[in-house]
Formats: C-alpha cells, structure tokens, sequence
C-alpha cells in the first residue's frame, strides 16, 4: 500500500475503503481519482479564512472608459472571492484557460512541490486541483456562458471526464484541435506533437433546442452555394427567363457534361442569362415553389460550365452562419486555414513567442498562446436571443500567464468598437505578474514598454488592480460579518463596475462609474437615522443617476421603505449573503477532505 496511508489505523483503513466501495457502487460511469489524497493547502486555508480581494490603487492605470480587473494571487482563493458577488445570473459570459499540462517537466507544483512523472498521485493531485477551480468557475458562468480549455495528451481525455462530470455530457459542445507548429522533424520517438486540444463547454446548451452559442462567421452573399444534395430525391426545377448568370458563350445548349444534372428541354443563353426557361432535374435540397418564392425575393442563380450544377446568388439581406470547424488548421497555405471574421488567421506557438518578445523583453514565460487563436476563440462568441455576434461580454481568464487573454480582449475591441472586458488572475510565482502579465497589459494599453520606447498607438482601457486577501473566522458569525463588511468595498465595486471614490466615510464610502451615471453606496453600520439623513440628501442631488445601496444586514433582510420615495435607489444586503456563499464553499471543501 502507499505509504501514504502509513500511520493510519485499521479502522481509518476501513473507512477509506467502504467510501470507495460507496462511490463505486453510485457513479456507474465516469472518472474515479482519490479526493482526499493529500490536501491542497490553499484550499485548506478557506476553511477557516474568508478569501477576499483588496484594490491595490498604485498599480491602477486609466487610459480610457472601459473598465478591466487584474487580480494578483492564488486563483483559488480568487475564483471564491468572486462568488461571494456572483447571483443568479452569473458573472462573466466567457471563460478561457490554459493551465498548466502536468508534463511532469515542472510546470506543475502543488504545495509549492513540482510534480514529476514519477510521482504515484501526479494525475491525481492535477484532477483534485482541476476540480476545485473548475466547480467554482462554472458557478460564475451566465447561462448562455461558454468556457474553452486548452491542454495537450498528459490530462487531455482525464480533463475531458472531469468536465463531463462538472459541466454535464450535454453541455459539450466540441473538442477543437489546434495545429500548434508548422516545424516538422525528429521531435519524438513514433510521433511528432504538433496539436493541442482547446475542450469547449457550455454552461448550458440545451433549452428548447440547442443553444447557437459559436459562430464563426455570417455570409451575406453566397456565390459558391449549391442546390444540389445527394440524400435529396430527384427533382425537376424551373429557373424562370433572365433568373440565372451562365459562364457560356451564347448558343444553345441541349445536354450537360455531368450525369448528376439533366436538361430537360434545350436553354438558350445570350449575354451570360438564359432567355427562355431553364429546366433542370436533380437531387435538389430546394423544390419547384421555393425556387420560385426566392426569385421574387430576388435570388438570383449561377451555373458556371456546361456540368450545369447551379449555384444560388442569394438575394440582398439574405445571410447564412458558419460553424467553427474542429480542426484549427494555421498553415496559411491550406485553403482550409482557420480565420477570424475579422479576416485574421490563426497562428502557432513560435508566433506567440515572438509577440511577447516585442513587448517584454527577456521573459521567462514558456509556451504562451498566440494572441490569434484566443481572437479566433472569443470572436466567435453568439448571443442566441439576439441572434448576433456579443461584442460587449466579460472574460474570465484565472491562469493568466502572461497576459494574452488580455491582449486579444483589448485588440478585438479595437477592431470591432466592442465593449468586451477582461477578469485575469494570476499568481507572481516566478515573477510572473510583476515581470510579464502586468507589464504586457499595460503596454498594450499605453503603446509604451517599461523602458519608454513606443510599442504601439495603444488601445484606451483602464485596469484596477486587486491582490487577494482574508477575513479570517470566528465562532460569532455576527463578528465574522461584521468584519467582512469592513473589507467588501472591493468586491462590490466589481459587481457593480464603479471604481471611482466619491466619497469615504467611518460608515459609509460611495463610488461611481466610468461614466458618472451610476453611484454605489457601501453602509456599513446598523440604521443611523442621522447617517440616512445625510444620504437622503445626497440622493436628492443625484436623481438623474442610477444607484445600489447595500445595507449592514445580519439576516440577508433589509428595509425597502427607508428610501422609498427615492425611485432610482436599489437596496441590497450585506454582507449576510456573502458570508453564507463563502460558508458553502468551505462546507464542500470540508466534504471532499
């Protein structure tokens, strides 16, 4: 037996093995990993300490309107952090990760210890620290919320169970598979590695029908589509006089040059149209009537050589979606490279490397992502109720690395004027955030690298920066929130996207947004009817903005008449609420170990 289990009693034995027998005799499918083997200590720490975040206002940077969060720590304690504010509509639209692929080469350490192809409990430990951030992310998802996750063969089909099992089979929506290198060569004994996998899950796919949650791209004109579809039956269709653009020199044409179309009566073509009717038979996935309904909408055909295997010209306002293809080709030579709708191509690790290099100098960070391929990911994001590509979501990204997410998020804004916005985490360890993350996020921003020189004209954004933190417990619940109100500001302010202090006093402080229409007022204290009046005042002033008032509340209760006759003002509790999401979080810690 392991000797992890040395010191244990016969009776502890026993108990372990009854728990696997219970599991195995309730899961009948699916992945089975020991969940208590050897404990995560950031994940021990939030049972007993209230994971926060705190702003860190010297590292902010304001260029612009748009509002972005970078969060400095373990992303753990960030993923719970961020729940504490998240309701029932979640918090972001879009999730993208790239964690680290458990190679066994040190890009994984657990308990500050790398894992290396030796150990026992590698894929073990990868699964248990999966797990925990995937549980909560998925909490954070919208409804209509995508996450991709990029990985390679080490933990690509053990990820793909713990997804199902986390996100639901259903909820699938593909694995894409990404060309990485265009370099070929004796790289590995029997194979040469030249893809990884991005998994895409929906939070949930299915709801009358499947969810158009991806899209490629919208063509508006579509001269190369065919009417002709071999599991159709044989049909005879008639193209009225002038309807169809023929690539034939004038004449008479009684037969074609493909047995899959016959003539059915001679056509006769004079200046590229046909002046008499065209009639044809084949497999057709159109009929007779709707050939004729879509010419009076203004469709017109194409046959372009005497196979005569007509195409539609659809007629103007007539569009179709494509589907993102699974295989993410990025030889620029294959007619089958994958491509943004913003005419981008995707391309591959070396590329990556080069970009970061432009902007950070003497980095340490291996294997970053090309900043194409998130662009392609997160361009391809489709709003199903408004039946249109969403430029405005949130993105989560909690392996931030070095700062790609970021890149792609600020660049397509560029491109498009969207609003989209970014959530980044990540830990300093190896001075990742100090020396790579942060100094690429705002260089990007700025067009300036630390050294002065130009980088770019920049993108406007501005990026307040937070680091994670604690409220630690109690046995009074009733100290424990009343500490926890004195910390919340931060958050809140995420929830509500209003950094900008108005106003701080002992029992209250008062923010506002980018644009100053929106205020939010933190109360700390119990009803002070000479406070209130204050505010009462200060809301009279303020009737053309919209603004939240959270509430000192022990009991996730509050007194919707106190500003009654203040239409605009929205009252919400805390930190109640907050204290007892943090309180089922730390219970399901407490069920796994």
């Amino acid at each position: 037996m392991s000797e992890k289990y040395n010191g244990y009693t016969k009776e502890q034995l026993e108990e372990i093995i009854n728990e696997l027998r219970r599991r195995l005799n309730n899961e009948k499918y699916g992945l089975y990993f020991d969940r208590k083997a050897t404990p995560e200590e950031v994940v021990e720490q939030a049972k007993n300490e209230i994971p926060i975040l705190k702003r860190n206002a010297s590292l902010d940077f304001n260029k612009g309107s748009q509002n972005h969060v970078l969060i400095e720590g373990d992303n753990f304690h960030a993923l719970s952090a961020l729940n504490l504010i998240n309701d029932q509509n979640g918090l972001v639209d879009v999730i993208y990760i790239d964690p680290p692929y458990n190679t066994g080469n040190q890009d994984f350490s657990y308990n500050d210890k790398f894992i290396d192809q030796e150990d026992g409990y590698r894929h073990t430990k990868w699964l248990n620290f999966m797990e925990k951030r995937l549980k909560l992310a998925r909490q954070l998802l919208t409804e209509n919320g995508v996450i991709f996750i990029s990985i390679d063969d080490n933990e690509q089909a053990q990820l793909k169970l713990l997804c199902d099992s986390i996100f639901g089979e259903r909820n699938r929506i593909t694995t894409f598979i990404w060309e990485k290198t265009q370099h070929f060569g004796r790289q590995k004994i029997n194979y040469y590695s030249n893809c990884e996998y991005v998994l895409c899950y929906a939070k949930k796919l299915v709801d009358s029908k499947i969810k158009e949650l991806l899209v490629e791209s919208i063509n508006s004109s579509l001269l190369d589509a065919p009417l002709y579809n071999a599991s159709n039956p044989i049909k005879t269709l008639t193209f009225p006089i002038g309807s169809t653009l023929i690539n034939l020199p004038d004449g008479e044409y009684d037969k074609t040059t493909n047995q899959l179309y016959f003539l059915e009566s001679p056509v006769i073509v004079k200046n590229k149209t046909n002046v008499n009717p065209l009639i044809l038979t084949f497999r057709s996935r159109w009929s007779n009537d709707t050939v004729q309904r879509e010419f009076e909408k203004g469709t017109t055909f194409w046959v372009k050589t005497e196979a005569f295997a007509i195409r539609t010209i659809y007629h103007e306002g007539k569009t179709s979606k494509t589907s993102p293809k699974q295989l993410i080709f990025t030889n620029s030579n294959n007619p089958l490279v994958a491509e943004s709708r913003f005419n981008t191509k995707v391309g591959v690790n070396e590329e990556a490397s080069k970009e970061l290099s432009k902007i950070v100098e003497q980095n340490s960070f291996t294997y970053p992502k090309p900043v194409s391929l998130i662009k392609y990911l997160l361009s391809m994001i489709y709003d199903p109720e408004a039946d249109s590509f969403n430029d405005s979501f949130t993105c989560l990204d909690f392996f931030a690395g070095s700062g790609t997410t970021a890149q792609a998020i600020l660049e397509l804004n560029k491109e498009d004027g969207g609003t989209r916005k970014f959530i980044l985490c990540t830990n300093n360890e190896g001075n990742i955030m100090t020396d790579v993350c942060y100094p690429r996020i705002k260089t990007v921003i700025t067009g300036k690298r630390n050294d002065g020189t130009q980088y770019s004209d920049g993108i406007p954004a501005n990026v307040i920066y937070f680091k994670t933190d604690f409220v630690k417990t109690s046995s009074s619940k009733d100290q424990v929130k009343f500490n926890l109100v004195q910390e919340v500001d931060s958050l809140l302010c995420i929830a509500e996207d209003s950094f900008i202090e108005v106003e701080q006093k002992d029992k209250y402080g008062i923010y506002t947004n980018s644009e100053g229409t929106k205020l939010t007022i933190i109360f700390r204290d119990f009803y002070d009817k000479q406070e209130f009046q204050k505010l009462e005042l200060f809301f009279e002033k303020n009737r053309d903005k919209r603004i939240t008032f959270y509430q000192f509340s022990t009991d996730n209760t509050v007194d919707e008449n106190v500003f009654k006759s203040q239409k605009n003002v929205v009252i919400k509790p805390i930190p109640s609420k907050i204290y007892e999401v943090y309180k089922l979080i730390a219970d399901d810690i407490k069920k796994e170990y």
